[in-house]
């Protein structure tokens, strides 16, 4: 063994005003890669938690940084460095006082402790609390510090484990002098690695609003942060950024994994998972676009469920849904009931049955062929052309579907950070990889990673 695994992880980090738990971690990584008895074990962990979270961070991110070291006066002195980082870099919280960072750090393999996979996996779909948190830490002899932020802390400790899914982000972040400023971006220049890469890099272009979704419009110093599960052909969306990054960041991370696809069991709150259901009523469009669904879970639970106009090809699929269909559902449980039953916002369907739809029509006239109405009297029907009077029955008329069983998403760039495309193979951690410094971090305007000649194009 090159010496004791070290894992330091970071949560609550950023703010709506400034700041990035990413950032920080980053900074973290530059500073951890002068040391001479630290030595990267895996590459950084980029860790998603329960995206229906109220008071998560943006994109609800823990970071987690895997490292060999070199005796435990080094771990410990490396901890302290993580630490002193996270205080000064949160210090003062102006505007958002109730912001707790937390750091935690553990010798190991967390991964391997039942509880600190158990208290993973709730933090992915349901709610933590900080003394669950704390509880799991001192059993794992974690050393823990800070405030709220040591739920997501803790949790990730035993994210990404061997066997796990896994994609990966590279992140490009701003000068400090730049933060605040309109970011320098390229759409012309992006539609052109778009259409040149391979399918294996995603959600980082939305074709329909040609624009590149990788680069966020918040003040956080996040440049842009490019997806995929290839990582060599990631360094080819650098060409569209027209503002030089401070320093580069490959991460690996659970995003797009569908880690949080596990059942939902009762719908409380906050909760985020998989629901079989059935459609027990036609879809109702309301003001602005978004679509509601009234439905029956497999538990008996009846729900409402919401598809926001932002997920366009997911909120038009809904739109063709009937009663009687039979669809599985990823989730968020929200914590408001507008109809008295509970309201899920649904990221991701599969329609498993389309029911049979049937539509009622008023008969023709048998005297002169016209279409009837109804006079509202005993079930009569009388011709508008001809006058002719008798009680008759309506028509029933088989409706074609104009949906199929199949996985409907949102389009490229709107898919939340933890849904899998359904199309993306996506690839099993095997074991850490122990990559140098170079291949995870760059403080040059250049990436980690360089990309191979342009393909063919596959998007």
């Amino acid at each position: 063994m090159p010496g004791l695994l070290l894992s330091v992880s970071f949560d609550d980090i950023d703010s709506r005003f400034w700041g990035c738990t990413t950032h920080l971690a980053g900074l973290f990584l530059v500073e951890a890669s002068h040391l001479p008895r630290v030595r990267l074990a895996d590459y950084p962990l980029l860790v998603r938690l329960n995206p229906a979270i109220p008071w998560k961070t943006r994109g609800n991110a823990a970071v987690v940084a895997r490292l060999w070291v070199d005796g435990e006066d080094a771990a410990w002195d490396t901890c302290g460095l993580a630490e002193s980082l996270a205080w000064e870099y949160t210090a003062p919280r102006v505007g958002e006082p109730e912001k707790q960072p937390g750091v935690a750090c553990v010798l190991g393999r967390p991964w391997e402790s039942r509880v600190a996979r158990a208290l993973y996996s709730r933090a992915l779909t349901d709610v933590v609390t900080v003394d669950e948190a704390l509880r799991v830490a001192w059993r794992i002899g974690a050393r823990v510090a800070g405030g709220r932020g040591r739920i997501g802390a803790v949790s990730a400790l035993a994210a990404l484990a061997p066997g796990d899914p896994y994609t990966y982000e590279l992140t490009a972040y701003r000068h400090p002098s730049m933060w605040g400023e309109r970011r320098c971006v390229d759409h012309e220049a992006a539609a052109k690695v778009e259409a040149a890469v391979p399918p294996c890099v995603f959600n980082n272009y939305d074709p329909q609003r040609g624009r590149l979704t990788a680069a966020p419009g918040g003040p956080d110093p996040v440049l842009a942060g490019f997806r995929g599960t290839c990582p060599e052909w990631l360094g080819a969306y650098s060409t569209v950024l027209c503002e030089e990054p401070h320093f580069w960041v490959l991460y690996r991370s659970n995003q797009h994994t569908d880690a949080h696809a596990r059942p939902l069991g009762p719908p409380r709150p906050y909760k985020t998972g998989v629901a079989k259901a059935v459609v027990e009523s036609d879809p109702r469009v309301a003001a602005g676009g978004h679509v509601f669904v009234r439905a029956r879970l497999e538990g008996g639970a009846s729900v409402e469920l919401a598809f926001y106009k932002e997920t366009g090809p997911l909120n038009r699929a809904a739109r063709l849904l009937r009663a009687g269909d039979s669809i599985t559902v990823l989730a968020n449980v929200r914590p408001y009931s507008p109809h008295g039953i509970p309201l899920l916002t649904v990221e991701k369907m599969l329609v498993q049955r389309v029911a049979a739809s049937r539509i009622r029509a008023s008969p023709r006239c048998p005297r002169c062929g016209h279409r009837m109405k109804r006079t509202g009297r005993g079930g009569h029907y009388k011709c508008p052309r001809c006058g002719y009077k008798a009680p008759l029955s309506p028509l029933v008329i088989p409706e074609p579907r104009l949906m199929g069983p199949g996985v409907y998403t949102p389009g490229e760039g709107r898919l939340r950070h933890l849904t899998a495309p359904p199309w993306l193979s996506i690839p099993i951690l095997e074991s850490l990889e122990g990559p140098e410094w170079g291949m995870a971090t760059s403080t040059s305007a250049n990436p980690p990673v360089q990309h191979p000649p342009a393909s063919t194009g596959a998007h």
